[in-house]
């Protein structure tokens, strides 16, 4: 950052933050590659990737140490049953509610979903909402093998996540030295 004489704080041009912090370059690669090999491993094994990502982001999303961001990942694939669960109940609903369905429906799961938020180590009610908007975008019928298969995928973000953030972290430590 530069100061001027006003006393506004402005950031340095790009050109010159990049090249005075080859670290930037050397954590952007890391985590691309990281999740290009995510990827691949992800369709390999015949997975979504959309829910492998979602499941990068719940393990990354406010958790600052291992057993927040554990908690975080924990939380999403408890929102993906969830999903599943009001699946059923909206299903179950639907011949007496009609329309109303989906929302008493949420009702009940958003209700449940802010009752775990001083539940720790699963307490991030952002990750449970991730968990159930991927079950929801999925299509997939609300059945076991629909979970298997999005939890499959998503332990793989998480699981890509937390090497990423090492390995960034090992590549910040270098630069230390």
């Amino acid at each position: 950052m530069s100061i001027y004489s006003d006393a506004i704080a402005t950031p340095a041009p790009p050109a010159l933050v990049f090249a005075a912090q080859p670290r930037f370059h050397a954590v952007t690669a890391t985590t691309a590659i990281v999740a290009g090999l995510a990827t691949f491993g992800t369709l390999a094994m015949h997975l979504p990737a959309p829910a492998m990502f979602l499941g990068w982001i719940a393990y990354s999303v406010g958790g600052q140490s291992l057993r927040e961001s554990a908690g975080n990942l924990l939380s999403f694939l408890i929102g993906l049953a969830f999903g599943i669960g009001t699946a059923i109940v909206i299903a179950w609903l639907a011949p007496a509610l009609g329309t109303a369905a989906t929302p008493v429906a949420v009702v009940g799961v958003v209700l449940l979903v802010m009752s775990l938020r001083t539940f720790a180590p699963v307490n991030n009610p952002l990750a449970y909402f991730l968990g159930l908007t991927s079950f929801f975008y999925s299509g997939l019928p609300p059945e076991v093998a629909s979970f298997t298969l999005l939890a499959g995928a998503a332990v793989i973000g998480g699981a890509s996540a937390a090497i990423a953030g090492h390995l960034q972290s090992l590549v910040e430590s270098e630069g230390d030295r």
